[in-house]
């Protein structure tokens, strides 16, 4: 199934070129954590919302969903 991802901060880092998004295929059943493990992001990402509500890293994911990645954030 397919997905939007967008990542926020660093994460882009994970993203072909450093786009901020992209549209991914995943595992039907696949997780946000397993979305972040096929990007190769797992132990970068701290917060995940889908379809605009925060949730866990545990959500399952459906076809179409818009899912945001953010990184630690830092403050000074």
């Amino acid at each position: 199934m397919q997905v939007s991802v967008t990542m926020w901060g660093n994460l882009r880092r994970f993203v072909p070129k450093g786009a901020s998004s992209t549209v991914l295929q995943v595992a039907d059943g696949a997780t946000v954590e397993d979305l972040a493990i096929q990007m190769g992001a797992q132990y970068d990402v701290y917060a995940a919302a889908l379809n605009g509500k925060v949730v866990a890293l545990s959500a399952r994911l459906s076809p179409g969903d818009r899912v945001f990645l953010f990184d630690h954030l830092h403050g000074g």
